[in-house]
């Protein structure tokens, strides 16, 4: 399969954000497909610092010379990626919700966990683990993840959470433990 799109929306009769992962592979009656999982407040509170861990350690993973400046990176990489999909369109782009088939049936999947996959030279492997026992692989080129994170912000920012939902500021950028002594 290949990903064609992703939305993320807030529903406020849930009180979830739906992430919805559409692929361009089609079924035998043409219809796309598409996986649905829900986000749940808790959720989104603990995978926001471990994606941006996970974010900045694949950085520093793929270009070392890049370890003590990670935070402003980070942030620079994000900037240039938004910029590249909103010059793009892509931001303004709406989902393509009409035919599509849920992979999954009618009710999104309720997220358990999500891990994070790091290999070098590769993308950025996303590992949802649902309540039913399923797992959803997602890999993220490094456009793509800042996409998804520009997503999840903007997402976050409709459902009233108030999570502030930011990326590491890089005059808060923590010196390593070894380099204290």
């Amino acid at each position: 399969m290949h990903l064609e799109q992703l939305n993320l929306t807030y529903l406020l009769n849930e009180d979830r954000i739906l992430l919805r992962i559409g692929f361009s592979v089609k079924d035998a009656e043409q219809k796309k497909q598409e996986i649905q999982l829900f986000f749940t407040r808790r959720m989104l509170q603990r995978l926001w610092p471990t994606l941006m861990e996970a974010i900045a350690a694949h950085m520093r993973l793929n270009r070392p010379e890049t370890a003590f400046a990670s935070d402003e990176l980070v942030n620079m990489e994000h900037q240039q990626a938004v910029n590249s999909i909103q010059e793009n369109g892509n931001f303004n782009k709406a989902y393509e919700a009409e035919n599509r088939k849920s992979l999954h049936g009618e009710r999104p999947l309720l997220l358990e966990t999500i891990k994070f996959h790091l290999q070098p030279n590769a993308p950025l492997w996303i590992q949802f683990v649902t309540q039913q026992n399923g797992t959803i692989d997602l890999k993220l080129e490094t456009s793509l993840i800042h996409g998804f994170c520009k997503l999840l912000i903007d997402a976050e920012k409709a459902s009233g959470w108030d999570l502030q939902l930011n990326l590491p500021k890089a005059d808060e950028m923590s010196v390593p433990a070894h380099l204290l002594n």
